[in-house]
């Protein structure tokens, strides 16, 4: 950053100023000359208070002292102008938005005016004694919910009772209440509008709230909150902590299935004997689970395990039942305020070797031979998953969910079957593909549609490394922000240490308040629950990781050039690799399995550019309203690289990323061919390091019509349909509509609309 010549006060050398996160940066003089510019105090007078201050100064004090210093010194000078730099620079606002702002009395005048319909004068007059008031208490830091109830009680005390009642605190405030009772929120695309999703996100601002205040120490609250890092699920870190779920199917087989995780309260099913009984299973097994969870859920293996149940059964029975399954799954909407439950399976076309002798149990829970005994019935269940999904909905447009993961390996190459699932890439672009030639890979790894990736890397034991665990949690950290506040590759590596250290107090937290849950309050019963002596969930096999969102304009940001130009993209892998090694450092450490993921980032790659735009001259994509940060590692969607080039750039980050990575292609309008796509699908396979991909399409729906269109469509090709047609693509792991039909239930936030429209699209 350049100099301001004319602001240049002489300070010590080499002092330091701690900030009320606990990240350390080099005392500034000339912030202090912009704060006092900023509130009318003459150059001159500011000049002299920041040498009196730097003169004062000693390394590892704290702005809160330097501020009050500032104060002072003010105060001496002209006492209403002091008053005004202890409301713009001391008194800070943490705000139920996540957000810490400057404390601004206009604030409160606004509020009354717009939710209670009070008279300017009024709101005008009761701003200002609230502020006399706050004043009086010197403090540093106050709420909303604390502000609002100093109004409350202001509304009392002139008489207002009607105007309090509109303007109270119900856990949110009475207006956001009414806001999401006629226009819902966006911040999930998964949640349609409806009233269940109303009582969520009201619950889920009281439980943000106290996770902030109870669960967390002031400095990672404002480390959230200000978006240095981001805490994600931050409404479920109270009461369900842990994040994903990777299932083994064969306990529930052997076992039966209590889907309360007790017996008690519901009625408990004894060991499947037929395979439509499995199926409903399967679909329990995943929206029992998921009132536990607070992320999604898989099942590993699952045509694998499943398949001695379909022995000696006919094709159309089997597909039958597996038809139910998916149904079932799509239908399901009793999840996390009336979600279908986030639900991802990986199909294998084969039984690999690894498992070949093991064990296999069948109707009853009997043991029924080795799983290497079903090879065949392996490869029908993928037909008939596969079969299904082609068909789609009675209305001809996609299941959204499972995820449908499917597990390349050359020992169960099977061309036919996959020329299918390309047909169905093409068609809904609904498929992933998870790439076990890569050399990082073992026998067996398995992945969430939204990305989490566990492999045998962390014990060398596939069970223990894969199944019956998942993600526990992880945080993210603002890339772009911290070359904002970097002049040089050092405070580069010292920012990202700092926020490493936030992130990783986060997760240590989270993790013993998850034990909590699961050993002490017993709120998570379906998890806790024991199979042979043995909790269900094994959370020392949970991964707890670092993400990233914006590498890319983190690199512009520094150095000029994004992760086009290898120059820069040799820096934006070192550090990457120094996430790696503070994540290994802590492995060795802890004893704790630490990984490293590209964030999926919904919401977070656009709450980071929101925030940021603000406060730095930012890096960021997209429009005003609608800024967004390029996710993790990716290359910009709008980037004019073709596939191949795209493909080279992306895969180095594939290995250092073992906590979780996808590389999307954005398919175009026109039809792809499925074998040109399966031809690209084994040139990543044979000749990259990308272990996880996804081919997308962008698709119309004619709400009135029911007509499915290619592309993203402005009105319908079938009846001429402008306002009720939806589009739908894939947000970040899952395809969901978008929003734009006038009486859509659900959506996608502003950022990833944008992010939608720029996407570059590619034909096959």
């Amino acid at each position: 950053m350049q100099k301001d010549v004319k602001m240049y006060v002489p300070s010590k050398a080499g002092i330091t100023i701690k900030k009320s996160s606990g990240i350390k940066e080099k005392f500034r003089p000339g912030k202090i000359i912009r704060s006092l510019l900023n509130i009318g105090v003459s150059l001159s007078m500011a000049k002299k208070i920041a040498s009196k201050v730097a003169s004062n100064a000693y390394d590892g004090m704290t702005t809160s002292e330097i501020k009050m210093l500032v104060y002072n010194e003010l105060q001496k000078i002209d006492e209403k102008a002091a008053d005004e730099y202890l409301a713009a620079n001391e008194l800070k606002v943490r705000t139920s938005r996540d957000k810490i702002e400057k404390f601004d009395k206009k604030k409160i005048e606004r509020a009354l005016i717009v939710e209670t319909g009070a008279p300017k004068h009024i709101a005008k007059k009761i701003a200002s004694e609230i502020w006399k008031e706050l004043k009086k208490l010197r403090i540093d830091h106050v709420t909303s919910p604390m502000i609002r109830e100093f109004v409350n009680v202001k509304l009392v005390e002139y008489g207002l009772e009607d105007l309090r009642k509109r303007h109270t605190r119900l856990g949110i405030p009475v207006y956001n209440i009414e806001k999401l009772i006629e226009e819902g929120s966006r911040d999930n695309a998964n949640i349609v509008h409806n009233s269940e999703t109303i009582h969520k996100y009201v619950a889920d601002e009281a439980f943000k709230q106290y996770a902030l205040l109870r669960l967390l120490p002031s400095h990672l609250a404002d480390a959230h909150m200000s978006g240095d890092i981001h805490i994600h699920d931050l409404e479920f870190f109270p009461a369900r902590p842990l994040n994903c779920l990777q299932h083994d199917l064969r306990l529930f087989i052997r076992f039966g299935l209590k889907v309360d995780g007790t017996g008690d309260h519901t009625s408990v099913a004894a060991q499947p004997k037929h395979l439509e009984t499995l199926m409903n299973h399967c679909g329990e097994i995943m929206l029992a689970a998921q009132q536990n969870m607070s992320g999604g859920q898989a099942m590993s293996l699952w045509n694998i395990f499943v398949a001695p149940f379909v022995e000696g059964l006919s094709y159309e029975r089997i597909k039958q039942a597996v038809q139910m399954f998916i149904f079932n799954l799509n239908m399901a909407y009793a999840a996390r305020g009336s979600q279908v439950p986030f639900t991802s399976i990986n199909l294998e076309l084969g039984v690999p070797e690894f498992l070949q002798d093991e064990t296999a149990y069948g109707p009853g829970g009997e043991k029924v031979g080795v799983y290497g005994d079903y090879q065949d019935e392996t490869k029908l269940l993928a037909k008939a998953f596969t079969e299904v999904l082609l068909e789609g909905d009675a209305y001809g447009k996609p299941h959204l969910f499972p995820n449908t993961i499917y597990v390349l390996r050359k020992e169960t190459w099977d061309p036919e079957l996959l020329e299918m699932v390309h047909e169905l890439s093409a068609k809904y672009g609904t498929p992933y593909f998870l790439n076990m030639e890569t050399s990082y890979n073992n026998v067996l790894v398995n992945a969430m549609g939204c990305r989490t990736r566990l492999g045998t890397e962390w014990t060398g034991n596939w069970e223990a490394d894969c199944l019956r665990t998942g993600n526990l949690a992880y945080v993210t950290v603002n890339l772009p922000r911290i070359a904002y506040r970097s002049r040089d590759d050092d405070e580069i590596y010292d920012y990202l240490h700092d926020y490493l250290r936030l992130a990783k107090e986060v997760l240590e937290i989270r993790r013993e308040h998850a034990l909590k849950c699961l050993n002490q309050y017993n709120i998570l019963p379906f998890l806790s629950q024991k199979f042979d002596g043995e909790m269900y969930y094994r959370i020392e096999n949970a991964t707890m990781s670092f993400g990233f969102v914006g590498l890319n304009e983190m690199l512009i940001a520094h150095t000029g050039e994004g992760l086009e130009d290898k120059y820069s993209r040799r820096f934006g892998i070192k550090i990457i690799e120094e996430i790696n090694k503070k994540a290994q450092e802590l492995r060795d450490e802890t004893g704790w399995r630490w990984s490293v993921l590209q964030t999926p980032a919904e919401s977070t790659a656009h709450r980071f550019a929101m925030l940021d735009i603000e406060r730095f001259d930012a890096v960021v994509q997209g429009t005003e309203g609608a800024y967004y940060y390029t996710n993790s590692s990716h290359i910009p969607v709008d980037s004019e690289l073709d596939i191949i080039d795209r493909l080279k750039i992306e895969q180095k980050f594939h290995p250092l990323t073992k906590g979780g990575h996808i590389f999307h292609v954005w398919l175009g309008e026109s039809a792809p061919n499925p074998k040109g796509l399966m031809s690209l699908t084994e040139k990543i396979c044979k000749r990259s390091e990308i272990g996880f991909w996804a081919y997308s399409n962008a698709l119309s729906f004619c709400l009135r019509c029911k007509t499915l269109m290619r592309g993203l469509k402005d009105s319908c090709i079938n009846c001429g349909e402008k306002d009720e047609i939806e589009w739908y693509d894939r947000i970040t792991g899952y395809v969901q509509q978008v929003g734009r039909a006038k009486r859509a239930s659900g959506g996608w936030n502003k950022g990833k609309r944008q992010e939608l429209l720029d996407r570059r699209r590619i034909s096959l």
